[in-house]
């Protein structure tokens, strides 16, 4: 039965949660737990099932936002003999307290779209963040949702500079609302020309070089490294890896686009995994490190190196592996199925060469 708790009750319930329900997490953790929790209790119709359920759906832009909030308010359910235990996470800083030109309306149509994407589509947390802002500036721009509407909301932002990536994300966004509200539409995309930078990629001697510093001083971020730079893993699929998987040599890892996908480890790898258990990329208190803090710890190696920041980051390793491992097979084909790509032309920017290669190679063959 639905039952609703006074504001005193819900600070009692709050404070009792918070001294018995918080475990050994640390300050960062208790933050933000005591921050989501609070926002649940605040909002929340009733602490039960189905008030979790209201509360999913009517604030899916909160937990779209903020990528820790379900697990923090789920382990309050569950300290709370709701039943629920951890599931996924989302955000919001709710467009109610940024004010907009958006009417109530779209704002409980984008709650919906949202809470959808949520349960119907595997995107990662990123992706839905991009989603709404995608369709939230849309409604801040028109009021109705029509293809007319979405054409002209795309030529505006070509208009205003916008990247033909960021344009090309925009449009997917508004395909999959128009999915959502079984109006669909369909929008021409702007062609692009995928590039590398080849410039912002290691060269072996850089890689060594920063790799025989790591092993002398940060031994964990070291293997990070080899890791990244013997498989072609992107940060995501990194994190995701275990000394036991590793210990194996090899493993299928989901990574972007929700595809799997094999890697191989070598032998190097194996023999530095011996005896080791659970994830590899694990910080000080225990957790599982985010990709900005892997990137923290190499770009603060590469500076006591003395190698350029721009190459000191988790894709330049990805791009490293793709060039060396053309430079030794010169196969596009098996590059673009370990590096995950769904075609063999995006495996082509790998074929660049550098400014300074360029410049060798037009020396080296113009005699005429």
């Amino acid at each position: 039965m639905k039952r609703n708790y006074s504001n005193s009750e819900r600070k009692e319930i709050l404070a009792d949660y918070i001294q018995k329900g918080l475990g050994q997490k640390s300050f960062d953790q208790v933050g933000k737990c005591v921050s989501a929790v609070s926002y649940f209790l605040t909002h929340a119709s009733d602490i039960s099932r189905r008030g979790y359920r209201e509360f999913r759906r009517a604030n899916a832009s909160y937990l779209t936002l903020n990528p820790w909030a379900t697990d923090a308010i789920c382990g309050f359910l569950n300290f709370r003999g709701v039943g629920y235990s951890k599931k996924q996470n989302r955000k919001e800083e709710t467009l109610e307290e940024k004010p907009s030109i958006i009417s109530d309306k779209n704002k409980e149509t984008l709650e919906g779209y949202l809470f959808w994407l949520q349960g119907e589509k595997d995107y990662s947390a990123s992706t839905l963040r991009t989603y709404y802002e995608g369709i939230k500036r849309f409604y801040e721009y028109c009021e109705e949702f029509s293809q007319d509407n979405c054409r002209r909301f795309v030529a505006t932002l070509e208009q205003q500079g916008f990247k033909p990536q960021t344009v090309r994300l925009r449009i997917t966004a508004l395909e999959r609302l128009g999915e959502y509200l079984k109006k669909p539409i369909k929008l021409k995309r702007p062609v692009y020309h995928r590039t590398l930078h080849t410039e912002n990629v290691p060269t072996a001697a850089e890689y060594k070089k920063l790799c025989d510093y790591l092993k002398e001083e940060k031994p964990d971020v070291y293997f990070l490294v080899r890791v990244m730079g013997s498989t072609g893993c992107r940060v995501s699929e990194l994190v995701q890896f275990t000394y036991e998987m590793i210990q194996q040599g090899s493993c299928s890892i989901k990574g972007k686009g929700s595809k799997y996908r094999q890697f191989f480890f070598t032998k190097e790898l194996q023999e530095i995994a011996k005896g080791k258990t659970g994830h590899i990329a694990i910080n000080k208190y225990g957790n599982v490190m985010n990709p900005r803090g892997i990137d923290f710890a190499i770009k603060a190696a590469a500076d006591k190196c003395g190698i350029d920041k721009k190459k000191a980051h988790c894709h330049a390793f990805r791009h490293f592996f793709a060039k060396m491992f053309l430079k030794k097979t010169k196969d596009v084909v098996q590059l673009a199925d370990l590096l995950g790509h769904g075609s063999v032309d995006t495996t082509r920017i790998y074929l660049q060469k550098s400014f300074a290669e360029q410049k060798r190679e037009v020396n080296r063959v113009v005699d005429w």
